[in-house]
């Protein structure tokens, strides 16, 4: 029997079973098993379409790990999958390999076919058909299996599947799912994650300035059993002695004893970052009370506050060469990196940015009423740019693109954060060498020196276009903490009011 005679048949069969499965994932997988069977394919998955973020979710797929299939959300423009979606037409790829757009979810897939589920208006998603032989689908496949999709859109339409699978996957929101991301290495951070996060292990989180190390800590905070306690951070980074002292361990006003964060996240979990820039005094201190598991409390108080909290920590810096060069207490390090975890800078995980594009495009779409959008070459150029400043630069450069520049449609030049076009690119390279003199080496050749003087013109850049200190640490891809601290300490910024 062909393909076209076995079409209607596998449609009713899939109308009259699905019937029978109440619960909308073996629904799914049921619609997915027989499509595969139908057309000989090997792998592959049902997207449906989150018609507001503009975002395709996994909601069935063969041959793909649990943790990809919950973390694979694809916007529009990206791979396979976002292209079928955006251009409203199949795509074929006889050969994956040759393709350097296609994102690999499955080892073994060697060409797909990506047929999109359509309605006159909308995308409701992407049937995706893969296999693990080169060029398998022929072009009469290709054409019954878009008959195909057409009419299960109208099944699935009419079964309510895309709603209730939405809904789901809404509903079932995972705190470790806010890390976005597809990349091997993300998709290992999550599973180690997955491992950890329900015990009561400290955990260290190393990884750059803006990576998302507090989103990992929030996630393992949120997936034990402490998610209903407090969750609390302190930065260690800026704070002089005094402060961070009445941070983590409270103060005395007079008669009031004013609880630190320790005593504040008791039942919970706190977040300490930059746990390097800890003076050594405050180690010794944090040490004895995590081991005997009191927080020393004013004689104000009849007695110490029993300590019951998990502790997680965040270093740009691998801490053992602190350890070392003895400015970081060994004894603390150990409690404190029960479980060592690394977040990837996101030039590691290139293939993530349009996805963390897209979503911060969304978000800031929906806070400041625009309705803009990426060329492919916006993309390209998101993709192709160092990102030192990791993710929170990239959220800082999109919500720029969303509030300023005038184009609807996001090119290139939409991320030139100093409201100069394209046309002025001369202009704005001559007005950076201008700056480039004031860093011309003079007879003290200290690198330091060098720095502190770029952070100088930086940091008063950043207060010519915003008015706050939150607002310029953000466009920095600092903390608050940070800049406080280098406008007070930095040579070149003596004098300078913010």
């Amino acid at each position: 029997m062909s393909v076209k005679q076995d079409i209607s048949g596998a449609l009713r069969k899939i109308q009259k079973e699905i019937q029978q499965l109440p619960n909308i994932t073996d629904r799914l997988n049921f619609i997915l098993d027989m499509t595969l069977t139908l057309f000989g394919a090997s792998t592959g998955s049902i997207s449906i379409m989150d018609q507001e973020e503009k975002v395709l979710t996994i909601v069935a797929a063969k041959g793909m790990d649990w943790e990809k299939k919950i973390a694979a959300k694809l916007p529009f423009n990206l791979g396979v999958t976002g292209r079928a979606a955006s251009t409203r037409e199949i795509i074929y790829v006889p050969d994956v390999t040759l393709d350097k757009d296609y994102v690999k979810l499955i080892e073994t897939v060697r060409s797909e076919l990506a047929i999109p589920l359509l309605t006159r208006d909308s995308t409701v998603g992407v049937l995706n058909l893969e296999s693990d032989k080169v060029n398998f689908f022929s072009s009469d496949i290709i054409n019954q299996a878009t008959l195909f999709a057409s009419q299960l859109t109208i099944v699935i339409l009419e079964e309510r599947i895309a709603k209730e699978a939405f809904e789901k996957s809404k509903r079932e929101e995972d705190p470790v799912e806010e890390i976005l991301g597809y990349d091997p290495s993300i998709l290992f951070l999550k599973h180690r994650i997955r491992q950890v996060g329900p015990s009561d292990t400290s955990v260290m989180i190393i990884g750059e300035e803006g990576a998302g190390k507090k989103l990992v800590a929030k996630a393992l905070h949120y997936i034990s059993q402490r998610k209903n306690g407090p969750f609390l951070t302190v930065d260690c980074s800026g704070l002089s002695y005094e402060l961070l002292e009445a941070e983590l361990f409270g103060s005395q006003s007079g008669k009031i004893f004013n609880p630190g964060k320790l005593e504040q996240a008791n039942g919970g979990s706190l977040y300490i970052e930059s746990i390097g820039d800890l003076p050594t005094n405050l180690q010794t201190k944090l040490f004895h009370t995590i081991r005997d598991k009191t927080i020393p409390i004013p004689s104000t108080k009849k007695k110490d506050e029993v300590l019951n909290i998990r502790i997680f920590t965040g270093s740009k810096r691998d801490l053992l060469e602190d350890i070392q060069k003895e400015t970081f207490s060994m004894d603390l390090y150990y409690r404190l990196a029960e479980v060592p975890l690394r977040m990837p800078p996101l030039r590691e995980r290139r293939g993530d940015v349009p996805l963390l594009a897209h979503h911060f495009l969304y978000q800031y779409n929906k806070q400041y009423g625009r309705n803009k959008t990426f060329s492919t070459d916006a993309l390209k150029a998101l993709t192709g740019m160092p990102w030192s400043g990791n993710v929170r630069q990239l959220q800082s450069v999109i919500q720029y693109a969303v509030l300023v520049p005038p184009e609807s449609v996001l090119e290139p030049h939409s991320f030139l954060q100093d409201g100069k076009r394209e046309t002025e690119v001369p202009a704005k390279v001559q007005s950076f060498s201008l700056g480039t003199e004031i860093l011309s080496p003079s007879e003290n050749l200290s690198l330091n020196i060098a720095i502190e003087r770029l952070e100088a013109i930086w940091i008063k850049e950043a207060f010519q276009r915003v008015s706050t200190q939150e607002e310029a640490a953000k466009l920095l891809g600092i903390s608050r903490g940070s800049l406080q601290y280098k406008i007070k300490n930095n040579q070149f910024l003596d004098g300078f009011n913010t």
